[in-house]
């Protein structure tokens, strides 16, 4: 009976392990070619917590039998890092840099706060505030805007920390913004095809050091806040089995059509990365797709990936309407050290929380 039992629960582990390399390895295939089959990364961590479960059932059953889960963590070691990473929190050199990425949800302008434009001035108000106090180097703001009553609480609360702001915006679509402490020489958009979306490349003169900031706000999801809230309804289970196998349905056709989207944004980010090896970069933002994607691998080929070299945990910056996944990203080249990247999660006004870390050249 016992051997039965070992046999069964070993073809249950495979089968779990099985399912993690499948899911683990999903950002290998092209959203274009296989838009549902590249959404499967969204599963991984499911497996993941599974075969973590197998090692405590393996403790009751037959200890020695542990190496069986084990191995297959050895064997999504990559993906299984890429989710969660896991990093002691390390000591920051003097000198580096500080850096945020922020998708600000128009600084708190797209709040359920309807036309009040009192709750708007605060929530405005209120993320600046929260980033002049965070005092970092550079800001590179998603979903950003800047009109004339922007502009006098930027002068008041960013400009005496940060004196540098630039913008680029497409028209009808995203602003992205930079806040730097150092000037900013230029801007240039990148070309690819979107209706709304948005990468930017920043020129920075760090000190007499050329720094580029690649500043993206890939192509969104097309979530309308209906189906952002019937998906919420989904997660906590307000929905009868019919319902949730047709949410499911919807989810996984719209994610992977808008994955086929931004497959060749990230390439053409991708792209400028490798037209300007050997000059220093940090290329971050709203990716607006998970860890194991297509899009993050791409632009992450010839990149360290910052929160993946030096956090600890999965790291959700998105978090509304039960959508808890990472989205926003910090990469650099190599001549760059990164150091202790975390979401921060003290101001919640935005549907994301930042990430913020500390880069440093090698040498300086």
């Amino acid at each position: 009976m016992k051997k039965f039992i070992i046999h069964t629960t070993i073809a249950v582990n495979l089968v779990i392990i099985s399912a993690m390399l499948v899911t683990g390895f999903a950002d290998m295939l092209d959203p274009r070619s296989w838009p549902v089959m590249t959404t499967a990364g969204y599963a991984f961590p499911l497996f993941a917590l599974a075969n973590l479960g197998m090692i405590v059932i393996w403790m009751f059953i037959s200890k020695k039998h542990i190496l069986v889960p084990f191995l297959g963590f050895v064997i999504c070691y990559v993906p299984v890092m890429q989710y969660c990473p896991v990093h002691a929190s390390g000591e920051v050199p003097l000198g580096a840099l500080k850096i945020m990425t922020y998708n600000t949800w128009g600084f708190g302008s797209q709040r359920e706060a309807g036309n009040d434009e009192e709750a708007k001035k605060e929530a405005r108000r209120n993320i600046l505030q929260y980033i002049a106090d965070e005092d970092c180097h550079v800001v590179c703001i998603q979903e950003g805007v800047y009109h004339k009553a922007m502009e006098a609480d930027i002068d008041s609360i960013i400009k005496p920390k940060m004196p540098y702001i630039d913008t680029c915006k497409i028209e009808g679509g995203t602003m992205l913004m930079v806040l730097s402490k150092y000037p900013i020489k230029k801007h240039e958009a990148l070309k690819y095809e979107s209706k709304g979306n948005l990468s930017a490349a920043f020129y920075l003169d760090v000190n007499g050091k050329e720094l580029i900031i690649l500043n993206n706000h890939l192509e969104t999801n097309k979530f309308s806040v209906e189906e952002k809230q019937q998906f919420g309804e989904m997660v906590k289970g307000d929905m009868g089995r019919s319902g949730i196998k047709t949410e499911s349905k919807f989810v996984l056709k719209k994610l992977g059509a808008a994955a086929a989207v931004r497959a060749p944004q990230a390439e053409a980010v991708a792209s400028y990365v490798r037209m300007h090896k050997g000059r220093s970069m940090i290329v971050c933002g709203d990716f607006n797709d998970i860890p194991i994607s297509y899009a993050r691998r791409t632009i992450a080929k010839e990149l360290e990936d910052c929160y993946v070299s030096t956090a600890m945990g999965p790291g959700f910056t998105y978090h509304r309407n039960g959508m808890y996944v990472r989205i926003d990203n910090v990469m650099c080249t190599d001549d760059l050290d990164s150091y202790s990247f975390h979401v921060d999660k003290k101001c919640t006004i935005s549907d994301h929380y930042p990430v913020v870390g500390w880069v440093k050249w090698h040498g300086r």
